[in-house]
C-alpha cells in the first residue's frame, strides 16, 4: 500500500529501535526521542538500527510465527484451529481473499523491513568516526536482509516459478518519500535485484569468520543464494552454493538420536540462520501451534492436518512422526516442534537448517548424483536409503525429494512454496477442498489496499 512503500524510513528506523530484541549482538541504548538527523551520526546510532533491522524480521507477522504458519497452512500440512476465524479459514480453504488481514498485515511487515534496511543503507554514509571494515560490515548484512525480505515477499505474493512473468513484486531500493509510488517489476527484474544484493553482501562480508545463526554472515549469504537459484531454476549455481555451505564446517546433520533436540535447544548445529527469542520478546510459535498440553482445539491455530499424520506414519521408521500428535482429547493433530518451552514461549525461528542444503544439492543435482544427499537425510531420521532401483527415473526421483522436503520441513513454511515452484499446486490441492485450485493459488494476492492506495500502479495477480 502506498502508506508501505512510502512510509518514513527515519521515522520507521526509531520505532523499530526501541522494540525490545533478543539480537541486540550491539550495544543498546534507549533511543527514544532519537531525532532523525541524529540516528545516524555516529557508529552508535548505526549499531541501533542494525539492531532495530534484526528486530523487524522477529514481529509476529513476520518470522514470529505468522509467514511460515500461513504458508503451512495453506498446504496440505495444516488446517485452521477449531474455530470459525474466516481469515484462517481463507487459507485452510486455500482460498485467500485480497481483504485477508493476515497477508496484509505480513505483506506490510515485510515491506517494513525492506524500508530499515534502506534508511541504513543511505543512513550510513553519513556516520562519522567509524572504520571502513565495520561500515561494511552494517552494509553487508543490511543488503542480505533487504535480499532475503524482497524474495520472502516475491514467494509469497509473486509468479516466483516463471522467469517470464510480469508479476513480480515492488522493489524498494530506496528510502522512499510521503509521494513515491513503486510498481511491480518482472520476476526476472526481482530476482535480478535480489541477487544483486546478495552478491554485494557476499562481497561486502567476505572475511567474515563469525558462525553465529543469529547474524547474517558468509555461510547465511550462501544458504540464500542456495535457496533463491533453486527457486529460479538455476541448478548448477543452486548446487554449488549449498555444496559452500556443506563444506564450511560450521554446521552438521543430527543423527537419529539427536535430531529431535534441534527443537528444544537453542542454536543447534543444524541451525544455520535462527532467530532468538526470549521471555520478553517472545515468537508465536508456541501459543499458535501448542498452547500447552490438553489445549483444546480453539486455543490453537494452526494445527496438523491428518494427512500429515498419516503421510508420515506410513513411512516406516521415520522418526519425524513423533513430532506430530494427536491431542490427548483426540479431537485434533498438532506439531510438536514449538511445545518445548510452556513458559518463555521463546521458539526461535528455523530460517535456514544445513539440513535444507542438503536438500536442495540433492534436486538441483539430480538423479544420479543427488541421491546420497537425500540419504544423509534419511539416514539420520530412521530411514533406510534409497538405491537407483528405488528411483528408476526422474519423476520418481522428484517425488522422493518432494516426500523428503515434506517430512523434514513441515512446520517451517516450506510447503506451500515447493509445491508453488514445482508446479503441484493444483494437484495436490483440489482434492483437499471445495474451491477451485488453479495456478493463480500459487501465490497469494496483493493486498487490495495496497492497489486501492497507489491507484493501482501496483496491480493483482491474475484470478482475484
Amino acid at each position: 500500500m502506498k502508506k508501505l512503500i512510502n512510509i518514513s524510513a527515519f521515522s520507521l528506523i526509531a520505532a523499530t529501535v526501541i522494540m525490545i530484541s533478543s539480537c541486540a549482538k550491539l550495544k543498546q541504548m534507549s533511543p527514544t526521542g532519537v531525532q532523525s538527523q541524529q540516528l545516524f551520526k555516529d557508529s552508535t546510532g548505526l549499531s541501533e538500527a542494525l539492531t532495530g533491522l534484526y528486530s523487524s524480521l522477529e514481529v509476529q507477522e513476520y518470522y514470529g510465527a505468522d509467514y511460515l504458519m500461513l504458508c503451512d497452512l495453506n498446504s496440505d500440512n495444516g488446517v485452521a484451529g477449531g474455530y470459525n476465524n474466516t481469515l484462517l479459514n481463507e487459507f485452510g480453504a486455500f482460498s485467500v481473499s485480497a481483504s485477508n488481514n493476515y497477508t496484509t498485515n505480513t505483506y506490510v511487515a515485510i515491506y517494513k523491513t525492506i524500508a530499515t534496511a534502506n534508511a541504513i543503507l543511505t543512513g550510513e554514509s553519513t556516520v562519522t568516526g567509524a572504520s571502513t571494515q565495520y561500515l561494511n560490515t552494517v552494509k553487508g548484512q543490511a543488503l542480505a536482509l533487504r535480499g532475503m525480505a524482497h524474495f520472502d515477499l516475491l514467494r509469497a505474493f509473486g509468479y516466483h516459478w516463471d522467469p517470464t512473468s510480469a508479476f513480480g513484486i515492488p522493489v524498494v531500493t530506496s528510502v522512499q518519500s510521503s509521494g513515491s509510488v513503486v510498481p511491480r517489476s518482472t520476476v526476472a527484474a526481482t530476482y535480478t535485484a535480489i541477487l544483486n544484493d546478495l552478491n554485494q553482501a557476499a562481497s561486502l562480508l567476505s572475511g567474515d569468520a563469525d558462525r553465529s545463526p543469529n547474524y547474517i554472515n558468509p555461510a547465511i549469504i550462501n544458504a540464500l543464494l542456495a535457496r533463491v537459484y533453486l527457486y529460479k531454476k538455476d541448478y548448477a549455481n543452486a548446487a554449488k552454493y549449498a555444496t559452500l555451505v556443506i563444506n564450511d564446517g560450521a554446521y552438521t546433520v543430527l543423527n537419529q538420536n539427536t535430531f529431535q533436540t534441534m527443537y528444544t535447544t537453542k542454536n543447534s548445529s543444524e541451525s544455520v540462520f535462527e532467530l532468538p527469542f526470549d521471555q520478553q520478546n517472545q515468537s508465536g510459535y508456541n501459543a499458535t501451534t501448542y498452547a500447552r498440553l490438553g489445549a483444546a482445539s480453539t486455543e490453537v491455530l494452526f494445527l496438523a492436518n491428518t494427512d500429515l499424520s498419516d503421510f508420515l506414519t506410513n513411512r516406516t521408521g521415520d522418526l519425524r512422526a513423533n513430532l506430530v500428535a494427536i491431542d490427548p482429547s483426540g479431537s485434533y493433530y498438532r506439531t510438536l516442534k514449538y511445545s518445548s518451552d510452556l513458559v518463555q514461549k521463546d521458539n526461535p525461528a528455523y530460517v535456514i537448517r544445513i539440513s535444507e542444503m542438503y536438500m536442495i544439492r540433492a534436486e538441483a543435482l539430480g538423479r544420479i548424483n543427488g541421491l546420497a544427499d537425500i540419504n544423509m537425510i534419511r539416514t539420520n531420521r530412521g530411514l533406510a536409503p534409497l538405491g537407483p532401483s528405488d528411483v528408476p527415473d526422474d519423476p520418481t526421483y522428484a517425488q522422493a525429494v518432494s516426500d523428503e522436503d515434506r517430512a523434514e520441513f513441515n512446520f517451517e513454511g516450506h510447503r506451500y512454496f515447493d509445491l508453488a515452484r514445482t508446479g503441484q499446486v493444483v494437484n495436490i490441492l483440489q482434492p483437499l477442498t471445495s474451491f477451485t485450485i488453479t495456478q493463480a493459488n500459487s501465490c497469494f494476492p496483493i493486498p487490495q489496499r495496497e492497489i486501492n492506495a497507489t491507484n493501482g500502479a501496483v496491480v493483482q495477480n491474475p484470478g482475484y
